[in-house]
């Protein structure tokens, strides 16, 4: 990736719409030469192939990192050439998003570790742009349709109440710009609204201003 490259990321809890939203990006920004980066699980092909978010110990955790580390390397290595926009379905901030609501739900110091390995690792394509998608949990099951069975951790009040509350604290830091949109919107008018969250990012940062 070059330096003028934009990375963007959806993020937000399963059922949130993502993916819906990445592909209608992808259609609507071509003038932006849009590559896009598909989920972990896509990628892995299916949730199955990923490692259990739930883990009782700091080691537990960090080993389940590194094979999603291997997954993002993967996942961005083929990207093509000269692209000026990778639009990324979940980034790096979705593992530490989840080390977070670990932490929250267990007691357990996860996310220090998290930070320290995935900071420390050249792998990330950390974004410039986090578009998060929010729902309430109402919204969520209504959507889930059987996707993820009952007791799953991915559909948990508490875990996705800590997941909200990671990126609000990362919209309190620099320099990831993080946007909050309202994902129950009509798709029209959200992907509009996120088009033009990428278009003012990228025109800072072809600008050379702060993003």
């Amino acid at each position: 990736m070059t330096g003028q490259t934009c990375v963007v990321a959806l993020e937000g809890p399963c059922c949130a719409g993502k993916t819906t939203l990445g592909r209608l990006l992808v259609r609507g920004l071509r003038d932006l030469r849009v590559a896009f980066v598909p989920c972990y699980a896509d990628h892995a092909g299916g949730g199955r192939f990923l490692p259990r978010q739930e883990a009782a110990s700091i080691p537990e955790r960090e080993q389940a990192l590194h094979r999603l580390l291997a997954i993002e390397a993967q996942r961005t290595a083929r990207l093509p050439t000269g692209c000026g926009l990778i639009l990324a379905d979940r980034s790096v901030h979705t593992l530490l998003a989840n080390s977070y609501a670990l932490q929250c739900m267990t007691g357990i110091g996860f996310l220090a570790p998290s930070v320290r390995l995935l900071r420390g690792s050249p792998v990330p394509a950390w974004p410039d742009l986090v578009l998060y998608l929010d729902v309430s949990q109402e919204t969520i099951h209504r959507r889930n349709r059987g996707k993820f069975l009952p007791g799953s951790i991915y559909t948990d009040p508490e875990f996705n109440a800590a997941i909200r509350r990671y990126f609000q604290r990362l919209a309190g830091q620099k320099p990831t710009r993080v946007a909050w949109l309202d994902a129950t919107l009509d798709l029209p008018e959200l992907t509009q609204l996120a088009a033009a969250e990428i278009r003012q990012t990228t025109a800072l940062r072809t600008s050379g201003g702060a993003v």
